[in-house]
């Protein structure tokens, strides 16, 4: 199978680089280059892409102000960006792909693959919405983008009491008692939720720090978590589990 591909950047260096990338991947056909978002608004159109690579910055605007104009996206979006930090969590929690500038051989492939992968177009716009929304709320406001058979459901984070690992699935575990299976791993979960006050206990369990009543001591020990459950802490955790208790 092969898809279509339009570049949205005004960079003449990332132009070239997404450029030769695509050249080595031949289910990925480049069907044109803009160089702003007014030629985007003519191109895309045109071309009816399956892929758009898309600056996030294109002076005097931002790709945002266009993408918000569609109320379905008909094709998937990966960013790419010179943003720092802050960015960079919004793109996660919103389950948006990303590249951060230069773009790596190896980080442009990987997001080709979760392309093909996923390729949920029903829910894009929804999702750059949402990092939209985290882009400019504080973090206590944050939402995260959970992936379910259906599209994806938009949980505020400060909701969230623990997540539970079963081999390529996690299970959300919200103060409202709902539980949410995702088709994420933990360790995607732990990197999307880092910054949250969120720790990894167990190889099967990241909890929520704040919502925690009781620990109790033993080889690894145990937490008490606010919905009921008890999680235990392994032994190899529990002295970087006990450091983040304190600080």
């Amino acid at each position: 199978m092969s898809y279509r591909v339009v570049i949205v950047e005004d960079e003449k260096h990332a132009q070239e680089t997404l450029t030769a990338l695509l050249h080595e991947q031949p289910e990925f056909d480049l069907a044109g280059v803009a160089n702003s978002i007014d030629e985007a608004r003519t191109l895309v159109p045109a071309q009816k892409p399956d892929l758009v690579f898309c600056d996030v910055m294109l002076p005097p605007h931002t790709s945002f102000e266009w993408l918000q104009t569609f109320n379905h996206l008909p094709f998937e979006i990966i960013f790419t960006t010179s943003f720092g930090e802050h960015a960079v969590k919004a793109f996660r929690l919103a389950a948006i792909d990303f590249l951060l500038k230069p773009v790596s051989k190896e980080e442009f492939i990987d997001a080709l693959n979760k392309f093909k992968e996923h390729k949920q177009k029903s829910a894009s716009a929804e999702r750059i919405q949402q990092l939209f929304a985290n882009l400019q709320a504080p973090p206590a406001q944050a939402r995260i983008a959970l992936p379910t058979l259906t599209g994806f459901l938009f949980v505020p984070i400060k909701d969230i009491v623990r997540c539970e690992s079963d081999n390529t699935y996690t299970t959300f575990f919200t103060l409202d008692k709902r539980k949410i299976i995702v088709s994420k791993t933990l360790k995607e979960c732990e990197r999307m939720l880092a910054d949250y006050r969120f720790f990894r206990v167990h190889n099967s369990h990241l909890i929520n720090l704040d919502y925690i009543t009781e620990y109790v001591k033993g080889e690894g020990g145990l937490v008490k978590m606010t919905d009921g459950s008890h999680v235990d802490v392994s032994r190899r955790r529990k002295e970087e589990f006990l450091k983040q208790l304190k600080g």
